[in-house]
């Protein structure tokens, strides 16, 4: 630990896996009670302000957060959240920004018992804090942390990896579990996601109420990135299952549908619960999906798969994910594809299309078309993964509900991606424009990547007028939702698609905006690309002395800025290290990312 040399703000954040954010709050309000005000950042990023502090912004009314940001998806086992970015994002920016006012640094107690957004939150604004002066962040014995709260539920290997992207050189022999596990009696939940884990928690509530709040606490949880917390209440949740008989069960559906008044989501869905087979299964799901996330795929397969080991009881369609999500995850790994299309092939048999079926076993059809045709995407059968895509959407014919929705959005993208990957690019740019005629979707987080699709596209049909156009949209809509992350990134990528059609003048342009966007975000490393992109154009040596030496204060990129730097340094050719524009929009939040 560094010593401070002038009285440094105090903060313990040993606040357990209960809620996320509930470390960074506990920092921002040891910086708040020590009289810093953060400035304008509060209201400039209410949204994400709101999740931080919902009494602040009770009154004001702000966006909210899942209107203006995209989520993390349950079925796609897409852990990628915009959502928590965003919010990690302003609290790093608030933590640094709160520093540097005071002049006073903050040391944080307590890391290694922290929630693991907060772990994350706190990784970021070590980062943040090397590109604003006066801000300074010390921990104070990050070796120390909490015992695990469950067999599921040990992170000590997340915590390093994020402690070693604070450049705090760790191993697994330098942990102490030495932090007290009583944060449940010592802080008190602020937000709903805290409040269900204490009635999941509860020792002195029946099963029955534990185990309706654990299911809602988990479709909470999945949305602030709380892959601890789920893995704690839903292992919990699981044991207290065999102390209720099944008659009891239509009566714990219908308190956890009240209880998930307070969730807004449309994943993690419980009206297709019908048993304890099912509730057990729901609870299985949920702990394959935070060991997928957190990156252990073998541990995932194991839980996906154990969701049908008892099949007495189990509804077709929890079976059928069961193989859904077993595939998904063999899909990502190497040399599992045709273990993967076994377990789809299952899924089929599962809910094969019957008289009289339900809806949301045609809809569970729909998915493992989906998924298949994925898989014959990956062996480039472009023409039965096509097909595959079509009836996935046969299966969604006159189905309105939310799941159905986001598949249906999911296969229109698919398709289009399916024709530009053969060559049919005209065919892959109607096929996008169709898509939104047919979601019907006119809000700016569409339109941001809708737009963005369609600029990449239309560069491949050599339209450039127009996707400059389109590009501009994103920009706009990006600028209107307060995206600071993806206007940096186009503004990056417009730098070098002017400067290779020659107009250094406009690309210079676009690489001090990009400069500029980089250090509101507080990334070395995209601070470095824009000056790079700056030199490129003609930019001063002062220029390129800056660009090596933000490059040299990446934390979440440093082999990439080393080179980066390298390039600079001998005056190379700067044009295959600076990114153009893509297809997609989407990408990792890497900067708030510790997976290998």
């Amino acid at each position: 630990m560094v010593t401070p040399t002038v009285a440094a703000v105090r903060v313990d954040v040993n606040t357990g896996p209960a809620a996320s954010y509930a470390g960074l709050r506990e920092c921002l309000g040891a910086l708040r009670a020590a009289g810093a005000d953060f400035g304008d950042l509060p209201a400039r990023h209410a949204s994400e302000w709101a999740e931080l502090f919902p009494a602040d912004c009770a009154r004001n009314n702000p966006p909210l957060l899942e209107e203006i940001a995209l989520a993390p998806s349950e079925r796609r086992l897409h852990r990628e959240s915009e959502q928590v970015y965003r919010v990690l994002s302003v609290a790093a920016a608030a933590l640094c920004a709160g520093t540097a006012e005071l002049g006073r640094p903050l040391l944080v107690n307590g890391v290694g018992g922290t929630d693991l957004s907060s772990l994350r939150g706190l990784m970021r604004a070590v980062e943040h804090s090397r590109v604003v002066p006066g801000a300074a962040l010390l921990l104070h014995a990050p070796e120390s942390v909490r015992a695990p709260l469950g067999r599921h539920a040990d992170y000590r290997a997340e915590r390093i990896r994020c402690l070693r992207r604070m450049n705090v050189p760790i191993t697994t022999d330098d942990l102490v579990a030495d932090l007290p596990t009583d944060t449940e009696a010592r802080f008190e939940p602020v937000t709903e996601e805290g409040q269900l884990y204490r009635r999941a928690r509860d020792g002195d509530s029946s099963a029955v109420d534990r185990v309706a709040a654990s299911l809602a606490y988990c479709r909470r949880a999945f949305f602030s990135a709380n892959w601890e917390g789920m893995a704690v209440v839903a292992d919990a949740a699981i044991d207290l299952l065999s102390g209720i008989p099944e008659p009891a069960i239509p009566e714990l559906l219908a308190k956890a549908e009240r209880e998930e008044e307070l969730v807004h989501a449309i994943e993690f869905e419980t009206a297709i619960l019908r048993s304890t087979a099912d509730i057990r299964g729901f609870l299985l799901k949920v702990l394959g999906i935070q060991a997928g996330f957190r990156g252990d795929q073998e541990a995932a397969i194991t839980a996906f798969r154990a969701i049908r080991e008892r099949g007495d009881g189990l509804s077709p369609e929890i079976r059928a994910q069961s193989h859904l999500y077993a595939a998904l995850t063999l899909s990502k790994r190497k040399h599992h594809l045709a273990e993967a299309i076994a377990e789809v092939e299952q899924g089929f048999e599962v809910v094969r299309e019957r008289p009289d079926e339900a809806d949301s076993v045609r809809r569970e059809r729909g998915w493992l078309h989906n998924l298949r045709g994925l898989t014959l995407f990956a062996e480039r059968r472009l023409g039965a993964a096509f097909e595959h895509e079509k009836q996935a959407l046969a299966c969604l014919a006159d189905l309105t509900d939310a799941s159905s929705a986001h598949l249906r959005i999911n296969l229109y993208s698919n398709i289009s991606v399916l024709q530009e990957k053969a060559g049919k690019h005209w065919s892959a740019l109607r096929t996008w424009e169709k898509f939104q005629q047919a979601t019907g979707s006119s809000n700016a987080g569409f339109a941001k990547h809708h737009a963005y699709r369609s600029a990449g596209l239309r560069l491949l049909v050599g339209d450039r007028d127009a996707a400059l156009e389109d590009l501009d949209t994103t920009l706009t809509n990006a600028a209107e939702l307060n995206d600071v992350f993806h206007q940096a990134e186009v503004r990056l990528e417009l730098g070098k698609l002017h400067a290779t059609a020659g107009d250094r003048e406009a690309a210079a342009e676009e690489y001090v905006r990009a400069e500029n966007t980089a250090r509101l975000l507080g990334d070395p490393y995209r601070i470095a690309l824009a000056q790079a992109g700056q030199v490129m154009t003609g930019g001063a040596s002062t220029v390129a002395r800056s660009a090596v030496a933000n490059a040299s204060l990446s934390l979440t990129r440093p082999t990439d800025a080393e080179t980066l730097a390298t390039a600079v340094a001998g005056g190379k050719d700067l044009a295959g290290l600076l990114p153009a524009p893509r297809t997609k929009l989407n990408r990792p939040f890497d900067l708030i990312n510790f997976q290998d």
